[in-house]
């Protein structure tokens, strides 16, 4: 990670301790990152309450389970192609 951090030209001290202090608050930013995507996606497949609800429960136990609500992959990518089409139309006029 510190290599990507430094291409970014960010300094490696300084995300370090930024990692270390949310974490220390409970915040895994990439914990966060991984189950805003995955928690949706499960919800939309009906996995969440499937058998008696046990994976609801995991996701509220590890924290997560606010995520449910999040864009799932499929609106993501909707999303994604109808700015992409606005893009392309707002270029194609200049």
């Amino acid at each position: 990670m510190h290599a990507v951090w430094e291409k970014m030209g960010i300094d490696r001290a300084t995300i370090t301790r930024m990692l270390f202090d949310l974490r220390g608050r409970g915040h895994n930013p990439f914990q966060a990152a991984l189950f805003s995507k995955i928690v949706p996606n499960c919800k939309k497949l009906g996995l969440l309450d499937a058998g008696d609800g046990w994976l609801r429960e995991k996701f509220s136990d590890i924290g997560v389970i606010d995520f449910e609500h999040a864009v799932d992959t499929e609106m993501e990518y909707e999303l994604l192609d109808a700015e992409s089409a606005a893009v392309a139309s707002i270029a194609s006029r200049g």
